[in-house]
């Protein structure tokens, strides 16, 4: 027989003011490095902000991360394992919540789980799996991705950069300790290096529903739409490149940490407007920013190819998605030649300018 868990604490003053000191501690401040580091550098120094001022006001907690050494001025190494329920009841009363930040590594399911059973389901769990070395893709075993998808307590983001993390962190302390939502939230890290400029107020808000728009307006009519998430983000502004360079053609490129929330958003907007007939409609944050074109959308992701698939039926354009188990690699002149055919399949391209690029690139 299971020992019922006791309820979450109700919402209170005390975890509404740490929320707002944690999200004050992340605020974005001018001439600030994060604009150059990688995801996992930035939310180290993120970490490190957290703690400083004598008094933690979040709780960070380690579950399984390396051991170290740890490049300079990374902070990653913040605290003991330890889990949620020890932090959040004593003698079997309900505590003021404090956000919590895990910072692990796990690769496979069970270990992940294992982790969420540590944090009670709460918080913030961040994984670094991706920078291990791994026979998998983004370091972890593919079930995993398909299983936090499907999880209605989980809001999976694959952040790009540093300035990335830093709206979707901000956005997960309001979402779970402001707005006492339930659930948590999982961001996937990685440690590549890419410079973004610091994100502006709507780009962040719009980071943390799913999707940005990177590429500046151009007054040129957009022939394709390039989406990319975490790692991803890199090739497809590559891809874009060279789609100018060599073809002519314009791309737009958005940046997508979060597949999973756009499609669940796309769903909620549908079932409300089915449920509301005479309502104004709601319109998903997907759809605002790709309804404007019926131009093909190329959805990228490092996981597999459902996880970018998942926004397939809910935009105006035809979406082509691709991950790492499609039988191309996902490299920058294979997108290129993915976006040709997808022109040529519209009869806006002449299939010759696909057989091209097959050559240009040494693809054959």
């Amino acid at each position: 027989m299971h020992t019922p868990l006791p309820h979450p604490p109700l919402p209170g003053g005390e975890t509404g003011r740490a929320a707002h000191a944690c999200m004050a501690a992340l605020a974005p401040v001018s001439g600030s490095p994060l604009a150059h580091a990688s995801p996992r550098r930035a939310l180290g120094a993120m970490a490190g902000s957290l703690k400083q001022g004598g008094a933690m006001v979040a709780r960070m907690r380690k579950v399984g991360t390396q051991a170290g050494p740890f490049p300079d001025g990374d902070s990653w190494e913040v605290g003991a394992s330890a889990g949620a329920w020890a932090v959040r009841y004593r003698h079997g009363a309900a505590q003021p919540e404090k956000p919590l930040l895990y910072l692990c590594s796990p690769a496979l399911l069970p270990a992940l789980r294992a982790v969420l059973v540590e944090s009670g389901g709460r918080g913030i769990v961040c994984n670094d799996a991706e920078t291990q070395a791994s026979r998998w893709p983004k370091g972890v075993q593919p079930a995993l991705p398909a299983w936090l998808a499907a999880q209605h307590n989980c809001m999976p983001f694959d952040p790009a950069t540093g300035e990335e993390v830093r709206a979707i962190l901000r956005a997960a302390l309001e979402t779970l300790y402001v707005e006492q939502q339930p659930g948590y939230y999982y961001l996937a890290i990685h440690d590549a290096d890419a410079v973004a400029a610091p994100l502006s107020a709507a780009d962040a808000a719009a980071a943390s529903l799913g999707m940005y728009r990177v590429s500046p307006p151009d007054p040129a009519p957009c022939r394709v739409r390039l989406c990319g998430a975490g790692r991803m983000l890199a090739v497809v502004a590559d891809a874009a490149r060279l789609l100018q360079e060599d073809w002519d053609i314009a791309a737009q490129v958005w940046s997508c940490p979060s597949y999973t929330r756009l499609a669940r958003d796309a769903q909620a907007a549908e079932q409300w407007n089915l449920c509301h007939p005479r309502a104004i409609p709601r319109l998903a944050h997907v759809r605002r920013c790709l309804d404007d074109s019926a131009a093909p959308v190329i959805a990228v992701t490092g996981y597999g190819q459902h996880i970018a698939g998942q926004i397939g039926g809910h935009v105006r354009g035809r979406v082509i998605a691709i991950g790492a188990d499609t039988s191309m690699e996902t490299s920058a002149p294979w997108l290129v030649v993915t976006a040709l055919k997808a022109l040529a399949d519209d009869g806006a391209l002449p299939v010759q300018f696909v057989e091209y690029a097959l050559r240009r690139y040494a693809l054959l």
